[in-house]
């Protein structure tokens, strides 16, 4: 009898620290907050003066500091309602330097770089990519709206033939991209090293009813990008005109027509932007070599993307209810014992007294 209260206590224990792990755990994923830290390496030096080449969409009490000297960039208070962008125009190396930036990578990860514009999942850390000037190319970032009218000035950067270069989006008041974040393998062609995000109108919700999707920088993002010189891979002279529209990003007054008038048709590019009828939302990454096909480098990998979050926490979870379903049976087997010692002993009382 007494080893199986025994039993019974510890099984009780047992259903109780793991109850309140997981309260704990719930608590934890509710109010807890995020760092994620960009470093920039031995070879250049992170500028956040701008607001932009490194900035977050999704509102809160963050924020953005530039720590040693430029070294590193520290953004504290996130949460899992953030998105964190960085372009490579945040980064300066030395006019003279045999290097130019890529763009960054997850610390620890020497294989592909990682989306420009990624969610907040856990605290992060960051390193810029860089790469050894060879047969450099120029590649140009345009963002147009689904008529092709310019939300911002084009920008140019440069890399070498074969890259894949990864480009994160900018927020446009009103509009949504076909995708947060672009890539494409660069050719000797400048001419086809063309990234275009093509921008959407965001159709206002009914009276009553639920509109269409929000971009995550919804709460006012980046206003316009900052230009510098090819060997920092960021923009080349000469694009340095503000975004139209002024702040916010609005488009210009022309563009503020009837949505009838920009149609599925008139879509410059192809159709790589979803029309106004889709309600899926933006695509985390495009890969414009084949869009029908993911990007090898990026897209097989689940490390710092919401899937490999939910990934985890459903292990997790079965693991947990594993556990718990062992507990169960566990204390249904150690009351079922007890109860049988109990006749046992009760069936030995009755044979001594009739003896």
């Amino acid at each position: 009898m007494k080893k199986a209260m025994r039993v019974i206590s510890v099984l009780a224990a047992f259903c109780l620290m793991l109850s309140a792990s997981l309260n704990c755990l719930a608590a934890e994923r509710k109010g807890y907050t995020y760092t994620v830290t960009i470093s920039a390496g031995n070879q250049g030096t992170l500028g956040t003066a701008d607001g932009i080449s490194i900035s977050v969409d999704g509102g809160g009490e963050y924020e953005i500091m530039l720590e040693d000297g430029g070294k590193s960039v520290r953004i504290t208070g996130l949460t899992a309602a953030n998105h964190v962008r960085f372009l490579n125009s945040a980064v300066s190396v030395a006019e003279d330097s045999k290097y130019y930036v890529k763009g960054i990578r997850m610390g620890g990860r020497d294989d592909s770089l990682d989306l420009a514009y990624f969610p907040v999942e856990r605290d992060q850390d960051y390193v810029v990519a860089y790469g050894i000037r060879g047969d450099m190319v120029q590649y140009t970032v345009n963002y147009v709206d689904a008529a092709g009218n310019q939300l911002y000035p084009p920008q140019v950067y440069y890399g070498n033939v074969g890259d894949r270069p990864v480009i994160a989006y900018l927020y446009v008041e009103g509009y949504q991209p076909q995708a947060y974040n672009l890539t494409r393998t660069l050719q000797s062609d400048a001419s086809k090293n063309i990234f275009t995000f093509v921008y959407t109108r965001i159709e206002a919700a009914a009276p009553g009813g639920t509109g269409g999707g929000t971009a995550p920088g919804g709460d006012g993002g980046p206003q316009a990008p900052v230009d510098g010189g090819p060997g920092g891979g960021a923009a080349a002279p000469g694009a340095d005109a503000d975004a139209p529209g002024g702040p916010g990003a609005q488009a210009p007054e022309e563009e503020q027509e009837p949505p009838q008038e920009v149609g599925d048709d008139d879509t410059p590019l192809g159709g790589d932007g979803p029309g106004p009828e889709e309600s899926d939302g933006p695509e985390d990454l495009l890969n414009l070599d084949d869009e029908e096909t993911p990007l090898a480098g990026i897209g097989s990998e689940k490390d710092g993307t919401v899937a490999e979050a939910n990934d985890r926490m459903r292990k997790f979870t079965w693991i947990a209810a594993g556990m718990g379903l062992v507990a169960v049976i566990a204390l249904i087997a150690g009351a079922y014992m007890y109860r049988r010692m109990r006749r046992a002993k009760g069936g030995k009382a009755e044979d001594s007294a009739e003896a």
